[in-house]
């Protein structure tokens, strides 16, 4: 079951046109299946069914933000977020707190209500079945080691996971997947809570498609062969695209939201109820919310309901047969 939905999460279907890499998909899994061996899917989601019991917490870290391109992110990240939360509440009881840049406020919540999630103040998730929150994690290097230690220290997280957020090379810089630079003063930079989670002994999972996202250093070297710009990137910094930055399970995807409806995939396998994997209308819902509040189309880099250029129907296809495995 693992290996049949981690091939269907890693078929490659970015169209031709746009500048988001092609043909890489397939390479990235090889790598992360030689490192950890297992099914991805069935890796991260034994590893949540063994570490996360019902009412404990887990951080969902999303969002991408680099203004004035993307002030309001992409459509990958918060829906792969919300997706997670909701299997995470049906599988195991646990209570997500989802993470992302203020300025993704509006797109992030909506899509977390679209996929059916009870939407919370942080103060009613011992209260309220089903609840999950919304933390919004500070711009900057400054804020990013005390924004980790308060949300580890505050809710005491059985797991954190990572979907689609940047994460620094060896240098200390981050880039776009097509090599160009980010500021880490316009963006969260949440990789830090990778510390903490090391320190307190935290499961991360995190799922990326390009490199440049917070799990890749977990195949780093191997990666840098992959990605077009993973050894030299455009701003010459001199470190490539691919960070460092690593978490304990990598689920490699060819969309990074793709990889946590794998693991929702299998969680609903283990666990018996296939409705822990949403349906095709939910994905709907996420898609075209995600998408009017202002998250765009990585590919086209519009407001659009896709997901890297993948159609709604390509994703509803994919929900379909994830729910058929």
């Amino acid at each position: 079951i693992g290996e049949s939905i981690d091939l269907l999460c890693n078929i490659e279907m970015r169209p031709s046109e746009g500048d988001l890499p092609r043909g890489i998909t397939r390479k990235y899994y090889m790598a992360a299946r030689q490192v950890q061996k297992d099914p991805l899917s069935y890796l991260a989601a034994k590893a949540l069914i063994e570490r996360v019991k019902p009412g404990d917490k887990v951080l969902i870290v999303t969002g991408v933000r680099y203004p004035p391109i993307l002030p309001f992110g992409e459509t990958d990240g918060p829906i792969g977020a919300a997706a997670m939360a909701r299997a995470l509440d049906l599988a195991l009881g646990a209570r997500s707190i989802i993470t992302v840049e203020e300025d993704n406020k509006e797109p992030t919540v909506a899509t977390i209500r679209a996929a059916g999630c009870y939407l919370r103040a942080p103060e009613e998730l011992d209260d309220v079945p089903g609840a999950c929150a919304i933390d919004y994690y500070p711009l900057g290097p400054e804020k990013g080691p005390e924004h980790a230690r308060y949300l580890v220290e505050k809710y005491k997280p059985a797991a954190i996971i990572f979907c689609e957020k940047h994460g620094p090379n060896e240098y200390g810089y981050c880039h776009t997947v097509t090599g160009g630079p980010l500021d880490k003063k316009e963006m969260a930079n949440t990789w830090y809570l990778l510390d903490e989670a090391e320190k307190h002994g935290i499961l991360t999972i995190g799922t990326g498609d390009g490199g440049n996202e917070i799990v890749n250093g977990l195949i780093f070297e191997a990666a840098r062969t992959i990605s077009k710009w993973g050894d030299k990137c455009l701003c010459g910094c001199g470190g490539g695209t691919v960070t460092t930055a690593k978490t304990d399970i990598f689920v490699a995807a060819s969309i990074s939201n793709w990889g946590l409806y794998g693991v929702a995939a299998m969680l609903a396998y283990l666990k018996g109820d296939v409705d822990i994997m949403h349906d095709i209308e939910t994905e709907r819902r996420m898609v075209e919310e995600c998408a009017h509040y202002g998250s765009v189309d990585g590919s086209s880099m519009r407001p659009k309901p896709k997901v890297d250029g993948i159609s709604m129907d390509g994703g509803r296809a994919l929900v379909t047969l994830l729910r058929e495995i």
